[in-house]
C-alpha cells in the first residue's frame, strides 16, 4: 500500500472519527454520568462493533448489507429503541442513581459496553464507512489484500479509540464537578438525555439503499 494513501485514509479516518455524532455523545455522556473508565466501556463497544463490519466487509457482504433495507431498517430500530428507553429510564432514575449510597452492580445489558455496541451496529455512519467508503482503499489486484485489510482496520480502529478518548477524559474533567448533591441528579439527567438524543437521532437516520 503505496504511503501516501494510507496517510490519506489516516487523514479520513481521524476526520470521521472527530465529526460528533452518536459515538461522540454516548461516550461524553457516560463519561459524564460514570467516569472515564464508563466512557471507554463505551469506546470498547464501539471498536467490537467496528470489528463486526470490518469482518463483514472482510467477507464481501458489505455491499448487501449497505444494500439491504430490510436489514438496516431492523438493526437501526431496534438499537434506537433500546437508547431510547434506557435514556428515559436513567432520567427516571436520576435522584436514586445519584444518591452516596447507589453503587448497584449494572446488569450487563445496561453496561456502557454494550450500549456503545449496539450503537455502532445502529450506525449508519459506521455502515457506509466500513462497508462502502473502506473497502475503496484495497487495491484488489494484489496478492496482500488480507494485510491490506488489516492495516486498514487497525488504522481506524486506532483513530477512532485515540479521538473517543479524548471526547471522554473532557467529559470526565466535567462529570467530577458534578459528582455529588444536586448536580449529581442532573448528571444522570445529562447522560439520560444523551441516550434518549442518540436513540432519537438513529431512528432518523436514513438508510444507506
Amino acid at each position: 500500500m503505496p504511503l501516501e494513501l494510507w496517510l490519506a485514509y489516516l487523514a479520513v479516518c481521524f476526520l470521521f472519527a472527530a465529526t460528533p455524532g452518536p459515538a461522540v455523545l454516548l461516550t461524553a455522556g457516560q463519561s459524564i454520568a460514570r467516569g472515564f473508565s464508563a466512557g471507554f466501556g463505551v469506546i470498547l463497544g464501539t471498536q467490537f462493533g467496528n470489528l463486526i463490519y470490518f469482518a463483514v466487509s472482510a467477507a464481501g457482504l458489505g455491499a448487501v448489507l449497505v444494500a439491504s433495507e430490510t436489514a438496516f431498517m431492523v438493526v437501526k430500530y431496534a438499537g434506537a429503541a433500546y437508547l431510547v428507553y434506557l435514556g428515559l429510564r436513567t432520567i427516571a432514575m436520576a435522584k436514586s442513581a445519584a444518591a452516596p449510597h447507589a453503587g448497584a452492580r449494572v446488569p450487563v445489558w445496561r453496561h456502557p459496553f454494550m450500549q456503545g455496541l449496539l450503537n455502532q451496529l445502529a450506525n449508519p455512519k459506521s455502515i457506509l464507512f466500513w462497508a462502502a467508503f473502506f473497502p475503496q482503499f484495497v487495491d484488489f489486484r494484489a496478492d496482500n489484500v488480507e494485510t491490506q485489510f488489516a492495516i486498514l482496520a487497525v488504522t481506524g480502529i486506532s483513530a477512532d479509540i485515540i479521538v473517543l478518548s479524548a471526547y471522554g477524559a473532557v467529559a470526565a474533567r466535567g462529570g467530577k464537578v458534578m459528582a455529588a448533591g444536586p448536580l449529581a441528579v442532573w448528571r444522570e439527567r445529562i447522560s439520560g438525555a444523551a441516550l434518549v438524543i442518540v436513540g432519537g437521532a438513529l431512528s432518523l437516520a436514513k438508510g444507506a439503499a
